[in-house]
């Protein structure tokens, strides 16, 4: 089962926030300025998910190979863009 904290609900400026407990943030490896995708479920479950660029969740050689097929091809790929 998963560690459970409790945390209360504080007024921040105008809206309502909780802390994250370091745990979490250890957990998530949160930093400052990092995005949070919340969704609630049916049953009232809150999922905290930290939101990941797509660099982290593409294989480096893909994007690689990508890159020098661009490269390569450039002057096709502006063909087709132009028609």
């Amino acid at each position: 089962m998963a560690k459970q904290e409790v945390r209360k609900v504080s007024r921040m400026g105008n809206s309502l926030g909780v802390g994250i407990p370091k745990s979490i943030i250890d957990a998530l490896e949160l930093e400052k300025g990092d995005e949070l995708t919340f969704s609630v479920d049916g049953d009232n479950r809150i999922t905290l998910q930290k939101k990941r660029d797509l660099k982290d969740r593409v294989d480096p050689e893909l994007l690689e190979m990508l890159s020098e097929t661009f490269e390569e091809h450039d002057d096709v790929f502006r063909n087709l863009r132009d028609r």
